[in-house]
């Protein structure tokens, strides 16, 4: 019986070890998890240019653009000109014979008011016509007008003269600069907007009237300041990491641009910042910074 509880006691006492070093080593690994630096994706506070822009929608418009009456009454006889044709002020587009009680039947000609593009027939031969009947419309595009809205909150930001950026889809890669001519002195009530057109010039006429446009305005420019990525601003506060190790600063910023912030008071040129991975953070956290590659 004594042999039975000698044996009983030394099985505890070597559950009881075996228990007290499975503690210990659960207790080095969380000391070591603790002590793990943190890896954050960093890069340096540097100086450059801040630019802060909008994109909206608009239309291309022909900046002249004429529909074309006959001046008598009478039958078109013929068609002169096909849609998309060139044609210049005072061009014979159409023939009409006046057909009216007491005038000869004699054949006269219909001409363009301006010079451009036929952009519409309307008549075929054969048609009866008078003054007040459209026969074509006569578009000039070689000047372009954009029409579109901007956020009553960046009127200030726009003016007569101001450029703007103009893209369409269709011409991938393209870029046309436009100048504000005309803004309206009324606020949308329903949308908030105010409503702006600007000129393109168009010599090869690659926009035409009716694209869409996207308008690029730009809401604000700094050059030469101190600047952030975007991603590295929290709200008042970004991480900067000394000797690996983690801390808050609260910032002042200026123009938020679209990919960078202007930092106006709170970091110096050259310090490193916490760009992925301050989620994790509070302050204080030994971390593993990973330099962010240009």
């Amino acid at each position: 019986m004594r042999k039975v509880i000698i044996i009983v006691i030394i099985i505890i006492v070597m559950l009881a070890l075996v228990f007290l070093r499975m503690q210990c080593s659960r207790g080095a690994q969380r000391n070591e998890t603790k002590e793990r630096p943190l890896p954050v994706e960093v890069t340096e506070v540097i100086k450059g240019d801040v630019i802060s822009s909008c994109e909206v929608l608009g239309t291309i418009k022909a900046k002249k653009r004429a529909e074309v009456f006959p001046e008598t009454m009478g039958r078109i006889t013929r068609i002169m000109v096909q849609e998309g044709s060139h044609v210049y002020k005072n061009s014979r587009i159409m023939a009409v014979r006046n057909e009216s009680i007491g005038f000869k039947y004699e054949e006269g000609f219909i001409k363009s008011p301006i010079s451009g593009n036929i952009s519409a027939i309307m008549v075929d031969v054969g048609s009866m016509v008078s003054p007040q009947t459209a026969v074509a419309e006569v578009v000039d595009y070689s000047l372009v007008k954009v029409s579109f809205n901007i956020a009553e909150t960046d009127i200030d930001c726009i003016s007569k003269s101001s450029n703007v950026f103009v893209e369409n889809d269709g011409l991938p890669g393209e870029t046309f600069k436009a100048k504000v001519t005309e803004i309206s002195p009324v606020i949308d009530e329903g949308t908030r907007t105010v409503s702006v057109k600007a000129i393109i010039d168009n010599p090869e006429r690659k926009l035409k009237p009716g694209m869409t446009a996207r308008v690029r305005i730009n809401l604000g420019e700094k050059t030469g300041v101190l600047m952030i990525p975007k991603d590295a601003y929290l709200k008042g506060f970004i991480f900067v990491v000394n000797d690996s190790i983690a801390e808050r600063r609260e910032v002042s910023v200026g123009v938020r641009g679209n990919d960078n912030i202007e930092i106006i008071e709170g970091l110096e040129m050259g310090e490193k910042i916490v760009v992925i991975g301050q989620e994790r953070l509070s302050g204080g956290e030994k971390v593993n910074p990973i330099v962010r590659k240009p």
